[in-house]
């Protein structure tokens, strides 16, 4: 499938060469597919939308890729966040017209480990331009303040939360690829500096990856 866009959205607090051995590498795994940069500070990186400086929040996360899904020319978006390695293959599914979905073969990593627990998750989530559109902007108009109770909630994934809060429901499903996306656990993270929890498969090494503490020290310095 090549009639997607990649959606980099980030606040720009993740500090120099982590963010741009991230930017590298997913320019590398676009093969040529549009990018559309969000920021919260202007970047050179694709196309590039500059908000301003909103705050680093779950909800301006969501106002982020809502922005440049907005801007996609494609038929889909697909989520790449500022601390997250892809895979060219994560974007060459044929996606279905009327579903949010999501790669559930994603690793973390934390310095010497690499950590996996079956989860959906927004940094792996591949959606229709014109859906991704039609649920984030229901969202914003029935929860337009941030500051509201519950607002880390109400702004998870797409098919998360939906029924509970009275809004429409969406389609969702999973896939995966061969080989693993990988997400960074870091200082900087809206989830800190987070390691494996007990539930968690740990390896040291993946196929293609490598050995985790030499990722690490790759891409993170």
């Amino acid at each position: 499938m090549s009639d997607v866009t990649l959606l980099h959205y980030t606040a720009n607090v993740i500090p120099e060469p982590f963010a741009g051995n991230v930017r590298k590498h997913l320019l590398e795994s676009a093969k040529g597919k549009p990018i559309i940069s969000i920021s919260q500070k202007p970047l050179d990186f694709g196309k590039n939308i500059c908000v301003g400086d909103i705050g680093r929040s779950v909800y301006n996360v969501y106002s982020q890729i809502l922005t440049g899904a907005k801007a996609a020319k494609t038929q889909y978006v697909a989520c790449c966040e500022d601390d997250t390695l892809y895979v060219p293959e994560h974007f060459d599914f044929e996606f279905p017209e009327d579903t949010f979905m999501y790669n559930v073969n994603y690793w973390r990593i934390h310095t010497h480990v690499y950590y996996y627990l079956e989860r959906r998750g927004m940094c792996v989530c591949v959606a229709p331009t014109a859906l991704m559109v039609d649920t984030l902007e229901t969202k914003f108009k029935a929860f337009p303040d941030e500051n509201l109770s519950y607002r880390n909630k109400l702004f998870g994934e797409p098919g998360r939360f939906e029924s509970r809060l009275g809004l429409p429901l969406v389609k969702i499903d999973v896939f995966r690829t061969a080989t693993p996306l990988i997400t960074f656990r870091h200082a900087w993270s809206l989830s800190g500096r987070e390691g494996p929890g007990l539930k968690y498969r740990r390896e040291s090494e993946l196929p293609f990856w490598g050995k985790a503490i030499e990722l690490w020290g790759r891409i993170y310095g």
